[in-house]
């Protein structure tokens, strides 16, 4: 498969990352610190400023709150436009890759499988991270201690 994809270990240093912000930020600091650090992006739409990952397509990290980021999540690979076999061999393939480096770092997550998806969740302290296998993509949800 041709895609754009985040490795195992760029997954774990990106969420090595924001365990290391001093919560709590605001949207714009947090923004500001992605920037400096993951290398992602801000995009200005309508006057707000929104947080990508310019390496993937879409390029769109979602992150919940205003005064204070309750969550940041972002996929780690490009969007599957056409569900295929090979296509879900490779996202559940990457999906086992970082759950198992994450069960090396953390321990054993808990797994939840619902409607298609399936979620391996660490609650790491004050935070909680959690990587979704979905058809489509592998998110990665990082809860910030606000947003618990």
């Amino acid at each position: 498969m041709d895609q754009s994809v985040m490795s195992p270990a760029q997954v774990w240093e990106t969420l090595d990352f924001w365990a290391g912000l001093p919560w709590p930020l605001s949207r714009a600091d947090a923004q500001r610190r992605a920037v400096d650090r993951p290398g992602w992006a801000i995009e200005v739409e309508d006057g707000l400023g929104y947080l990508v990952n310019p390496a993937l397509t879409p390029p769109a990290v979602s992150m919940p709150g205003i005064d204070t980021v309750s969550s940041v999540r972002f996929r780690i690979t490009d969007a599957v436009t056409k569900e295929t076999p090979a296509s879900r061999a490779f996202l559940g393939d990457l999906f086992t890759l970082v759950v198992r480096q994450g069960a090396d770092r953390l321990g054993r997550p808990s797994i939840r499988r619902d409607r298609g998806h399936t979620d391996a969740t660490w609650e790491t302290g004050p935070a909680q991270i959690t990587v979704t296998l979905s058809s489509r993509s592998v998110m990665v949800r990082f809860r910030t201690p606000e947003g618990r």
